[in-house]
């Protein structure tokens, strides 16, 4: 499990250096990484494999590589860590490999079965949510998990989410409680920020009872995940639960409509509502 808190921007420029020194094709089979799938770290005028930079970064921060299997690529991985420190990174073309699958074919899921189908895509999920689980009340949005899930194993459907995450997230939550982790399926929201009734499946798969509300549980299942897994940016205590941050302003909303004024203070010798001042203005 890789913590990249300890990479510093001149770290990222050490590797860069390295990069030039020895050229991209050795620099790359040197250090075991392939090509960048379309996410390019920009320096200095010049595109940079962005995965192996980082990795070859975190040997300059620690003394040990970060191996091209030990952490992901891509707009969840090495792409977000570079950024956060700073740097530009691009986002893929269209017909760049990391739009298209990363087996080079897409594959249906007629093809091989579903259970099949879910078995890779919950082995392709769980690097993924680490990346998440890295990151401080980081979350990621079912659709976002699905399309790269889909792209890293080239299996695709043309199901509705609805119809096959919650049993992907549930193999997530049953694989989690077998390692006595905390459940990384938590970490997955929809669209509005929250978890949904995939959480609850999961939940109850993995052995637990189904809670009163759903987002409460999964935002302290969150920080639980966000401090076994190192999150880089987690605070000095330790973190509180959070909501995300759609659902936390929409609750905040709710509350506020169903909050009822506060009653009026009465002028009491007219009997109407007396102004902020506190002196009737009809009776002074």
């Amino acid at each position: 499990m890789v913590n990249f808190a300890q990479v510093t921007p001149q770290d990222v420029q050490e590797a860069v250096s390295e990069y030039d020194r020895l050229g991209q094709d050795e620099f790359l089979s040197g250090h075991g990484f392939g090509r960048s799938r379309g996410y390019e770290l920009l320096l200095d005028g010049k595109a940079y494999d962005s995965k192996a930079v980082l990795g070859v970064a975190h040997r300059y921060a620690s003394g040990t590589l970060a191996t091209s299997s030990e952490f992901s690529g891509g707009r969840f991985g090495a792409a977000k860590v570079l950024r956060d420190l700073g740097f530009d990174v691009t986002e893929p073309a269209a017909s760049s490999p990391e739009v298209v699958p990363a087996t080079g074919a897409w594959r249906d899921v007629s093809d091989m079965g579903s259970d099949a189908a879910r078995e890779a895509w919950s082995a392709a999920a769980r690097p993924v949510l680490l990346d998440i689980a890295r990151r401080y009340q980081a979350v990621i949005t079912y659709s976002e998990l699905s399309a790269e899930i889909q792209r890293q194993t080239g299996i695709r459907t043309k199901q509705g989410l609805q119809h096959w995450i919650g049993k992907v997230l549930e193999r997530i939550a049953i694989d989690c409680h077998d390692q006595e982790e905390p459940n990384l399926s938590s970490l997955v929201v929809n669209s509005s920020g929250s978890v949904g009734a995939g959480y609850a499946a999961a939940v109850r798969t993995s052995g637990g009872e189904e809670p009163a509300d759903l987002d409460d549980h999964a935002a302290a299942e969150r920080l639980a995940c966000h401090r076994h897994f190192e999150a880089a940016d987690l605070p000095a205590g330790g973190g509180t639960p959070a909501l995300s941050p759609q659902l936390a302003q929409r609750r905040e909303r709710i509350r506020s409509r169903a909050t009822p004024p506060p009653e009026p203070v009465l002028c009491p010798t007219c009997f109407i509502a007396l102004p902020s001042s506190g002196q009737c203005d009809g009776c002074s």
